[in-house]
């Protein structure tokens, strides 16, 4: 049987670039706040139950999802995205879908790989992967990632001894790296990495999703047509 998931939403940082909380910004294509956005781009995975890491969001509905949504605090503020990723994985009793909360372009089909490569064993010489990661211009993306729980004392090692790097447990881990070459068939132009970190970042990513959608109204306005 496949298993079940929790998606993680990691809204914990300070979003000084930005100069107001990245999660609560209003997504004009959507409606919804950052956060919202992104659970309802993902919805379709197979998951039982939301979590948000976060220090300023109240419990919300989201009323597309017939899922409970579970906001917990970071108790590891000042640190980086490694608390976030921490306090999340205390909630997952299997594996965890991680996602920033200011990647408003996540694409639905790349998370689905994802999830595909978790349902399979690693080999038949060793034990399952315990995270999925993506690499991309060689550079590995955590908050874009799938863990299992037994990832935890690693990375609360990391936290012990004072490292922030988000991706510093995943030397002390099982990790199966997805590189550029099999997500680009999903992903072209690797929209789903985007991350909105600056005023001019999220104008980059509102014009983009516009597109997205103007391209999403084509593509059913000619399947209507056939």
């Amino acid at each position: 049987m496949p298993p079940l998931f929790s998606l993680v939403i990691n809204a914990g940082g300070q979003s000084r670039r930005m100069g107001q909380d990245k999660a609560l910004l209003s997504v004009p294509t959507s409606g919804q706040p950052l956060w919202r956005h992104i659970v309802l781009r993902l919805r379709h995975l197979p998951i039982t139950q939301i979590i948000v890491v976060s220090n300023q969001l109240a419990t919300a509905q989201v009323a597309e999802i017939a899922l409970p949504i579970i906001c917990v605090p970071d108790a590891y503020p000042g640190v980086g995205p490694l608390g976030g990723m921490a306090m999340g994985l205390q909630l997952c009793e299997t594996w965890g879908i991680f996602v920033a909360c200011d990647m408003p372009l996540v694409k639905l089909r790349v998370f689905q790989y994802l999830c595909e490569l978790a349902s399979q064993p690693s080999d038949a010489s060793h034990d399952d992967w315990a995270a999925i990661v993506p690499r991309v211009n060689g550079y590995a993306q955590p908050l874009h990632a799938l863990y299992r729980p037994s990832v935890l004392p690693a990375l609360q090692k990391r936290l012990e001894t004072g490292e922030r790097r988000a991706t510093s447990f995943l030397e002390d881990v099982r990790v199966r790296w997805v590189d550029e070459a099999e997500i680009r068939p999903l992903d072209p132009a690797l929209e789903s990495f985007f991350n909105a970190n600056t005023p001019e970042e999220w104008a980059e990513a509102i014009q983009l999703l516009r597109s997205e959608e103007g391209v999403n109204s084509e593509q059913k306005t000619e399947d209507r047509n056939q």
